[in-house]
C-alpha cells in the first residue's frame, strides 16, 4: 500500500505511546531517544525527524505508513521480525533500506518488543542509525578531537583532567614531560610530592562548589605556576576538574628582585637625604655668620643651599606618592579642621579659614597636599587669605582651596601639575604640584584648578567613593 493513500487508524494504545514519545522528542542527530515505533499490524506509528532525514519522507508521512514500504526486500522484514520477537530485542541489526526517491540507504536498528499494562505485545520500538551518517559524524568528531588534542599538546602550559578520586586521567606533553609517572599517583603526589591531601585541596573545593578557582602555587620542582581550575561536565555525566597552570616563575623571581632592589634603594636614599639635609642645615647655620657687605650675593647663596633642602624634602615625599601602597589600615576618616590647624603654625602670615566641619577618607600623605597648595599660595600667589570648603558632588567629595593671590594664567592652568614645570621670580622644584597629583591619584582622586572671583585661584581636589557617607 502506498504511503500518500494510507487511511488506516490507530488504536488507544498506539497513539498514548505516540504522545509520549512527541512529549520528550528533542532533535538528536546522535539517537540518545527511540526514534521509529511500529505495532503489532505492521503500521508505523511513530517516527521522529532523524527518521524523516535518513528516509526523506516527512513525518506525516511517515506516521500510518506499512513498514514493508520502506524496505527493499520486504523478506529481510520478515526475518527481522522472526529474530527480534523471538529474542525481545535485537542490537545493531544491519538492514537495507529504501528512500522516498528510490535510493538505498544502509541502516542498523537497535528494537525491543512493547507491551501494555497486562503483558500484551503491542509493536517494537527502537533506533533507526544512518551508517553512513554515523560514520561520516565519527570520522567528523576524531578530527576536531585530533586538533583539540593538538593545541592541547603544543600549549606552552600544562594541561590536565581530575577525576573525583584527584587521579589524573589526562596530561597533555608539556605535563608529560615534566613528571613522567601519573598512574595511581594523586595530584598532591605528582605536584607537591605530598603522601596526604593539601589541607584546603582547591581541586576538591571545585567539585563541591562547581565554581572555577585560580591560585598561585609553587611545585615540587621549586617552579611557581598560576593554577586555573575548572568544573568540566564529560559526555558520559561524570564530573571532572580540568586544570591549567602557567608558569610565572620567571616574572616572581623578577617581582622579587625588583622588590629587593626598591627596599635598597630606598634605604640608600634615605642615608643620603638625611646626611645631605644635615650638612646642608649646618652650612646655612654658618653662613648666616658670616660677615660680607655684599648682601645679594649672601641672599643668592642661601637661596641656593634652601633650595636644595626643598628638594631633597621633596624628593622624599615624591618617593612616597610613588612607592608607597595603600593600605587600608591607614586610610581613616581625617577632619580636615584639625589638619589644617598643624599648618597654620607655619603660616602665621596668611589667614587660613576652614568654613566647614567635615572629614575625608584618606591617608597622612594628605597633609602634603594641603601644604604643597598653602605654600603655593603664599609663595607663587601672593596671597593674603585662604579658605577650605568642602562639597558633595553625587558620590564624590570635593575640597575647595580658595586664595586671594594673583591667580595662575590659563595657559599654566594644566602645566602646573607636570613633573618639574615652574615659573616666576620665584621658581622652585616643580615637584610640589606634581606630588599632590600623584597622592591624590593613588588614592582614587583627582586636582584641578580654577580661577576665583574676583581675583585668585581655586584648587578643587576631588575624592572618589561608591558610598557617599564614607567620606564626609
Amino acid at each position: 500500500m502506498e504511503a500518500s493513500k494510507n487511511t488506516i487508524k490507530k488504536n488507544k494504545n498506539d497513539i498514548k505511546y505516540i504522545d509520549y514519545l512527541q512529549n520528550t522528542e528533542p532533535y538528536n542527530p546522535v539517537y540518545a531517544y527511540p526514534n521509529l515505533s511500529v505495532n503489532r499490524d505492521g503500521i508505523i506509528v511513530y517516527a521522529d525527524r532523524n527518521v524523516s532525514r535518513i528516509l526523506g519522507y516527512t513525518k506525516s508521512e511517515l506516521i500510518g505508513m506499512e513498514a514493508t514500504n520502506i524496505y527493499v526486500n520486504t523478506i529481510d522484514r520478515e526475518i527481522l521480525l522472526k529474530e527480534l520477537y523471538t529474542k525481545g530485542s535485537i542490537q545493531d541489526y544491519s538492514v537495507t533500506l529504501k528512500r522516498k526517491d528510490g535510493k538505498v540507504v544502509q541502516c542498523q536498528l537497535e528494537m525491543s518488543i512493547f507491551k501494555d499494562s497486562y503483558g500484551k505485545v503491542l509493536g517494537h520500538t527502537g533506533i533507526l542509525k544512518d551508517i553512513k551518517f554515523e560514520k561520516d559524524l565519527r570520522l567528523k568528531i576524531e578530527k576536531e578531537n585530533q586538533k583539540l588534542f593538538s593545541v592541547l599538546e603544543q600549549l606552552p602550559v600544562y594541561v590536565c583532567l581530575y577525576d573525583k578520586r584527584r587521579n589524573i586521567i589526562y596530561a597533555n606533553k608539556y605535563l608529560r614531560n615534566r613528571f613522567q609517572k601519573f598512574k595511581n599517583k594523586k595530584c598532591y603526589q605528582i605536584f607537591y610530592g605530598k603522601n596526604a591531601s593539601c589541607e584546603k585541596c582547591p581541586v576538591m573545593n571545585v567539585f563541591t562548589s562547581n565554581s572555577p578557582m585560580i591560585y598561585e602555587k609553587t611545585q615540587i620542582d621549586g617552579r611557581t605556576y598560576q593554577i586555573h581550575d575548572y568544573p568540566f561536565l564529560g559526555i558520559d555525566g561524570d564530573k571532572y576538574v580540568l586544570e591549567l597552570g602557567i608558569d610565572i616563575s620567571d616574572k616572581s623571581i623578577a617581582e622579587n628582585n625588583l622588590r629587593s632592589a626598591n627596599e635598597t634603594l630606598d634605604i640608600i636614599n634615605k642615608v643620603l637625604r638625611h646626611d645631605i639635609l644635615n650638612d646642608l642645615t649646618v652650612a646655612l647655620n654658618y653662613f648666616d655668620l658670616i660677615k660680607t657687605e655684599d648682601q645679594t650675593i649672601k641672599n643668592k647663596i642661601m637661596q641656593t643651599i634652601s633650595k636644595c633642602v626643598d628638594l631633597i624634602e621633596k624628593t622624599g615625599e615624591l618617593e612616597k606618592a610613588f612607592n608607597k601602597k595603600i593600605n587600608s589600615n591607614d586610610v581613616k576618616l581625617f577632619d580636615i579642621n584639625l589638619k589644617i590647624a598643624e599648618l597654620v603654625k607655619h603660616y602665621p602670615e596668611i589667614n587660613i579659614n576652614t568654613l566647614c566641619r567635615c572629614k575625608i577618607l584618606v591617608d597622612e600623605s594628605i597633609t602634603t597636599v594641603f601644604d604643597n597648595i598653602i605654600r603655593n599660595a603664599k609663595i607663587h600667589g601672593k596671597a593674603n587669605n585662604i579658605n577650605i570648603t568642602l562639597k558633595k558632588e553625587g558620590n564624590n567629595c570635593e575640597v575647595w582651596i580658595s586664595d586671594d593671590g594673583i591667580g595662575i594664567p590659563d595657559e599654566y592652568k594644566e602645566k602646573i601639575f607636570n613633573e618639574g614645570f615652574s615659573q616666576g621670580p620665584n621658581r622652585g622644584s616643580g615637584l610640589g604640584l606634581y606630588i599632590s597629583k600623584k597622592i591624590l591619584e593613588r588614592q582614587g582622586g583627582n586636582i584641578k584648578v580654577i580661577d576665583n572671583k574676583p581675583r585668585g585661584s581655586i584648587f578643587i581636589l576631588t575624592f572618589m567613593s561608591e558610598e557617599a557617607n564614607e567620606i564626609c
